[in-house]
């Protein structure tokens, strides 16, 4: 009503709602169109890294289903693929697993196929010896993880088809131990480039006693990962490598709100 007693008809309203008078108006308006532009560019980014969704599905799926680790797909995914910085990149692979084994210790303890007394024994082992390898990798060039990552990939892969198609299949024998220095040594490469606990300790796990069926071997070991993947990503955490996480904090969390959607679509189904 103020409106059009002041400037009579309702053109001369619509004219003036539409070009205020006053330059504070416009100063506002370009202001919002300013702000709608970056909510587009932010959503824009989000999406830049879609296509790791579907890649985050496949390897959640391999990775609980053999019970081991899946920093060996991501690791070359980081570093190779989306070209981050070597520690960096190793970081993020111990984080996604996070995400990823979580959703696998839901789904074991659903189906109570864990063994509470060979998780504390591995956990007891496996965690000194992850703190120890997370402690020296500030002073390890990013080369030297890489060879000694990729080494072990290759030695791991090449003993596995040795035993595939050359070795006879042999039956796993009962027993009681608990594998002292093959543990030490998973925790420690764990520590060290991400990747290594589930494979060296899962074929010691299935045949103890205590281990009722393969899901409880299976499901044990996944819990065991889990929980030595927050202690090794916690204890990277310098303050010299808290700076390089911050000068690439835009690309983590856009990297990894599609890997989390994956891996929790993964538990959400019930996959494997």
């Amino acid at each position: 009503l103020v409106w059009s007693g002041r400037f009579g008809s309702g053109w001369n309203l619509l004219f003036y709602y539409f070009h205020p008078p006053f330059s504070l108006s416009y100063q506002w308006i370009i202001t919002a169109l300013i702000c709608l532009l970056e909510q587009l560019a932010v959503m824009i980014d989000c999406f830049t890294y879609w296509y790791l969704f579907p890649v985050a599905v496949i390897i959640a799926i391999l990775a609980i289903s053999a019970g081991i680790s899946g920093s060996n797909f991501w690791i070359p995914v980081y570093l190779i693929w989306l070209g981050m910085d070597t520690k960096v990149g190793f970081w993020l692979a111990l984080l996604t697993m996070i995400f990823g084994f979580g959703s696998g210790v839901i789904k074991n303890l659903k189906q109570q196929t864990i063994n509470w007394y060979i998780v504390k024994r591995y956990l007891k082992i496996t965690i000194p010896a992850a703190i120890l390898g997370t402690l020296l990798v500030p002073f390890a060039p990013s080369q030297v993880l890489i060879i000694i990552f990729a080494s072990f990939v290759l030695i791991f892969g090449l003993s596995t088809i040795y035993r595939f198609y050359v070795q006879d299949e042999e039956l796993v024998e009962s027993h009681e131990k608990i594998y002292f220095g093959r543990a030490v040594l998973a925790g420690f490469l764990k520590g060290l480039i991400a990747t290594g606990l589930g494979k060296l300790i899962l074929p010691g796990i299935f045949g103890h006693k205590k281990i009722r069926s393969p899901a409880e071997a299976v499901g044990s070991t996944v819990v065991v990962i889990f929980i030595v993947n927050i202690v090794a990503v916690l204890f990277r955490l310098n303050p010299s490598f808290i700076s390089d996480l911050a000068a690439n904090t835009d690309t983590i969390i856009n990297v990894m709100i599609w890997v989390a959607r994956g891996y929790l679509s993964v538990g959400k189904l019930g996959l494997p």
